[in-house]
């Protein structure tokens, strides 16, 4: 006897979970954004600088559900944790979300637009962090997806390699840019760059690569 469809059959899917998450991502940013704009004063100068944590955010949620959903098998599973912790914190360390130490100063937390804030600095004398919150998601998931291809024994070395030359080369000089003119108004601006559209570009690339080299390992991909 077949087993009865429940009406959440489809969302339990890849496709329908991919789907899912980036509905409730961009929900969730758009009403986060809008309370921003309409609790404080802060003066926008491009609409661009709000588009960013947007999309990178829901592209890089919606890829790793999809990829995390659709590849089954995973005898490496400590290897793959390995390289995509491994990977996660290299591209952390390479574009200045943490480095070594400047000094020392206790934990600071900003305001700033959703995604890009609360941006936290922290310096304890050894490392020091400068978090902006959009990057690290974005970061852990590149860093999920290489470890379940990674664990899965699937050819994802490439893009590996492509994540990171993307990320950190477009990247890279732009956190220190956003957490140097902290505060309102200033911080906005700065984000307002035609860097951030490159940076976009690549990562909506990178994670492409990924959801390609997944698909093409699938029965019926090419």
């Amino acid at each position: 006897m077949s087993q009865p469809t429940s009406i959440w059959s489809p969302l339990r899917s890849p496709r329908g979970a991919a789907v899912s998450t980036a509905v409730v991502a961009v929900v969730v940013l758009l009403t986060a954004i809008g309370a921003y704009l309409t609790t404080t004063n802060a003066a926008i100068t491009t609409g661009r600088s709000l588009a960013y944590p947007v999309v990178w955010i829901t592209v890089s949620l919606t890829a790793a559900v999809w990829i995390g959903r659709t590849v089954d098998g995973r005898p490496r599973r400590w290897r793959g944790l390995a390289v995509g912790g491994g990977y996660t914190l290299g591209l952390a360390w390479l574009t200045g979300l943490v480095g070594t130490t400047t000094g020392g100063f206790p934990l600071r937390v900003h305001a700033a637009p959703p995604g890009w804030g609360p941006i936290i600095l922290y310096d304890n004398g050894v490392f020091q962090l400068a978090i902006v919150p959009f990057k690290l998601l974005t970061y852990l998931a590149l860093g999920y997806a290489i470890s379940v291809l990674v664990a899965a024994h699937r050819g994802s070395i490439r893009a590996a390699v492509l994540g990171v030359a993307s990320c950190v080369s477009c990247t890279g000089p732009l956190v220190a840019a956003a957490v140097g003119v902290i505060g309102g108004t200033q911080a906005t601006t700065a984000v307002a760059t035609a860097g951030y559209d490159i940076a976009t570009t690549a990562v909506v690339a990178t994670f492409g690569l990924l959801v390609v080299v997944v698909y093409r390992q699938q029965p019926g991909g090419r």
